[in-house]
């Protein structure tokens, strides 16, 4: 079995993914924890109301959006449709108002702009929020079975969720392959975690999950 292979389009797809999320979640936070504006809560509540609303829903429009697209096939196609996780962007602005505003206002006064106090001030004071994002999309993306199957229609594609269901036959299986890819699947979650732990439960205590 090409292990390698699938493992391979795995890694591709987290990392850009957890990229790309990560990016996308701590500016939406950001901007729904310090700035107002017009319907700031009502644009909240609705992205919340995601949450509620279950992936089988939307997988039949979803496959026909990438077909359109034409990323059937392609590592986008799987990292484009999930780019933003409504729950990161919950968390990551449950993290971000309990930044002072004062800290911000000194400095504006200074005259840094609002791209500068994001990177300098508010990234650096977000990293345990930050790890808890990689790790929970790192852990989401690499396990992800649902949108890899119906995007990914060449075996070449196929991820490691995808090639351990491949191993399931109608009337044989292959246990012991089965047993073995999926204890080395383990593997960079176990690394990715060990990396982060430091910040993991700092994170999810500042986030108001605790």
């Amino acid at each position: 079995m090409p292990f390698l292979s699938w493992a391979a389009n795995s890694l591709i797809i987290t990392v850009v993914a957890v990229v790309i999320t990560v990016t996308i979640n701590l500016l939406c936070g950001y901007a729904f924890a310090k700035f107002r504006f017009a319907g700031r809560d009502i644009l909240f509540l609705a992205v919340l109301s995601a949450l509620m609303i279950p992936f089988q829903v939307i997988i039949v429009p979803l496959f026909l959006v990438v077909s359109e697209l034409g990323l059937l096939s392609d590592y986008w196609g799987v990292i484009l449709p999930r780019a933003a996780e409504a729950f990161g962007i919950f968390m990551v602005r449950q993290f971000m108002v309990s930044i002072p505003d004062e800290l911000l206002e000194a400095a504006r006064i200074d005259g840094a702009s609002e791209l500068k106090i994001f990177f300098k001030i508010v990234v650096p004071l977000s990293k345990p929020v930050i790890a808890v994002l990689v790790i929970f999309t790192f852990m989401w993306r690499w396990n992800d079975f649902a949108l890899p199957l119906i995007v990914m229609m060449k075996q070449e594609m196929y991820t490691v969720q995808l090639g351990l269901n491949l191993l399931r036959g109608q009337f044989n299986t292959e246990w012991s392959m089965i047993m073995a890819i999926a204890l080395l699947s383990l593997v960079p979650m176990l690394i990715i975690f060990t990396f982060f732990q430091r910040y993991f439960v700092q994170g999810i205590s500042g986030s108001g999950l605790k």
